[in-house]
């Protein structure tokens, strides 16, 4: 904690500053709203004071809210944000953002209320067009993905070009979301290379959001193959047995001759993906090794494209042979989700893939347990990895890429802005977002943490849809979605999200503790990538994925392994000496810069 002399120094300059630019009410630059936010935090937002809500202002400027945990929060004169989310496809919200229980509830305590405007188009069209014309929020939320992502050079650019608010030294003095760049919540590859890239000369112009304050609570997408569960049983079969690709196949071709029928008698397909083949790269997991990156050493310490290797022909060679002898749905490489969930919902699927959680949302819509439960999909294996060791969910320490939130030089109020996020990042803020009110619409269990109330509870297993949209209109349980810095809700709440405690479903549930979260430590050897002078000429087309897709789907329509081992060895071929053999330049830079540092993990 400051000083108390340090404080009223700080006081003093804030309200000078103040009266001379009357900034943070609205409207003025970048800088006076960066400096009058700084100076306006007295004793830092969210110090512990341990006093009363509403208490007086050291400086005489207003009052201050403290949390039932005893953080502090300056108490705002009814601000209203606008925060646009940069997201192709909209944002659902409250019809009434002002007015809803929530909103209400919030400016109560601080006197800010934030409103949401969503998009429906291109996220690096609108960002490109929102900087030209100069019409810009107070805060926008946008994707953030690092490395060459087009939104992310947009953004880059906004910052260099004096478009966006230095954060550094200001979001410190908000508690619930300055460890948003600790690593392990963050990565040192993304911090080193995107948060603080060094075309921003020591600015920090992005706040990392949507990332997990601690492993419970790193999303679990629970990836793997699963089987309608009359299929082994038939066959005589313990699914959780198949540990290797090869198994699998021979499982599926048991399956494939045995002659079943989906719930209307029609036959079935033996295996189908979701959309447009997601992902049907989880029928060959025990060719893949447990590694971050797509890069490897060889045995003689030089550094390799995976895509290059025998191995991932023979990967591919794999998925060509479910397709050639009529196990893997040729349809679905080009795939609609409806059409997918259509196949698995009715059981016309043996097999799926993707997320566990996709696959069992497929078969509620349908109500295909109801009238043959008999038919629930369970998971196979896992299957393990390439050298045999357990199948698991291979995650960076600290992600690599994310959502972000930066503010505008337009920020009318950049206090109240981070103030507002502050809040509601609180163990009472977040409570007050997602649960609503004690009493109300949740009540504490015996450990002291919120669970909705029975009776929403019980609706909400019935019509998951319908209560969440009844929430929304209280502004219950969607602030949260594009807000959240270093999540904490299962190590604060035990759970997810509401209502996961007792809706999750208990065989998804059950497969992340078999599939679980790891992470690898180590500094990812592609951070260092973008450094080749011809990078981004030679990722253009390199790691295009429209090119590779291409090859790779010729290959398994090819009539025979032959032709299609030529197909995908003709792919490695354009990659190794297409614009005269830059890869191999390349990969020479990049095996020069693996002996820079002893810390790197492939």
């Amino acid at each position: 904690m400051k000083k108390r002399k340090m404080v009223a120094l700080l006081t003093a300059a804030a309200m000078v500053m103040g009266m001379l630019t009357g900034c943070g009410a609205g409207g003025g630059t970048a800088e006076n709203s960066a400096e009058s936010s700084a100076g306006n935090s007295t004793e830092s937002a969210g110090e512990k004071t341990g006093g009363d809500s509403g208490t007086q202002a050291t400086d005489g400027s207003g009052e201050f809210y403290v949390d039932e945990d005893g953080n502090q929060y300056r108490k705002f004169d009814d601000v209203k944000l606008k925060m646009l989310v940069c997201w192709n496809g909209g944002y659902n919200t409250a019809d009434d953002q002002y007015n809803n229980d929530v909103a209400k509830a919030i400016r109560e305590k601080i006197g800010v209320t934030v409103e949401f405007e969503g998009i429906m188009m291109s996220e690096s069209e609108k960002l490109n067009m929102m900087f030209a014309s100069g019409d810009m929020p107070d805060m926008v939320n946008a994707p953030y993905w690092g490395g060459t992502a087009g939104e992310t050079g947009v953004i880059k650019k906004a910052g260099v070009e004096g478009r966006l608010i230095d954060i550094k030294d200001i979001v410190p003095k908000y508690p619930n979301i300055a460890d948003a760049y600790d690593l392990g919540v963050v990565s040192q590859k993304y911090l080193e290379n995107d948060i603080d890239d060094p075309q921003f000369n020591g600015a920090r112009y992005v706040l990392p959001t949507e990332v997990a304050g601690d492993l419970d609570d790193i999303t679990n997408w629970a990836y793997g193959v699963f089987v309608r569960g009359d299929v082994p049983e038939a066959l005589g079969i313990d699914p959780k047995s198949i540990k290797t690709s090869e198994e699998l196949y021979d499982f599926m071709v048991k399956a494939r001759d045995y002659g079943f029928k989906d719930i209307n008698g029609n036959d079935c397909i033996v295996a189908t993906t979701f959309h447009n083949g997601w992902s049907y790269g989880d029928f060959a997991q025990s060719f893949n090794s447990k590694k971050l990156t797509g890069y490897s050493l060889d045995a003689d310490g030089n550094v390799t494209l995976d895509k290059l290797s025998e191995n991932y022909v023979d990967s591919k060679l794999f998925i060509w042979k479910l397709v050639h002898e009529g196990i893997l749905d040729k349809e679905c490489f080009t795939t609609s989700d409806d059409r997918a969930n259509e196949k698995v919902g009715n059981g016309t699927a043996l097999f799926t893939c993707a997320q566990y959680g996709v696959t069992v949302n497929a078969t509620l819509q349908s109500g295909l347990y109801d009238s043959n439960p008999e038919m629930r999909y369970e998971f196979v294996g896992p299957l393990q990895f390439q050298d045999g060791s357990k199948a698991v969910q291979i995650e960076q320490e600290g992600i690599s890429g994310s959502p972000v939130i930066f503010f505008p030089t337009t920020c009318s109020n950049l206090d109240a802005a981070m103030t507002w996020l502050d809040y509601v990042n609180s163990k009472e803020g977040k409570k007050l977002i997602q649960y609503g009110f004690e009493g109300d619409t949740y009540v504490l269990n015996a450990d002291g943490q919120p669970r909705m109330t029975d009776e929403l509870t019980a609706r909400y297993a019935e019509d998951a849809n319908g209560v969440t949209t009844e929430l929304r209109q209280r502004g219950i349980n969607y602030m949260q979605g594009r807000t959240y810095v270093a999540k904490k809700n299962t190590l604060w709440f035990g759970e997810s999200d509401p209502f996961m405690a007792e809706a999750e479903n208990e065989y998804v549930k059950a497969y992340k503790e078999i599939r679980p979260v790891e992470q690898v430590k180590g500094y990812p050897i592609d951070a260092v990538a973008s450094g080749y002078e011809n990078y981004l000429e030679w990722a253009e087309w390199a790691q295009d994925g429209e090119k590779e897709k291409e090859y790779v789907e010729r290959a398994y329509f090819a009539d025979t392994e032959a032709d299609a081992r030529k197909l995908l060895e003709d792919y490695q071929e354009y990659i190794r000496t297409n614009e005269n053999g830059e890869t191999e330049k390349f990969l020479e830079y990049m095996t020069e810069m693996s002996k820079t540092r002893d810390d790197f993990a492939y």
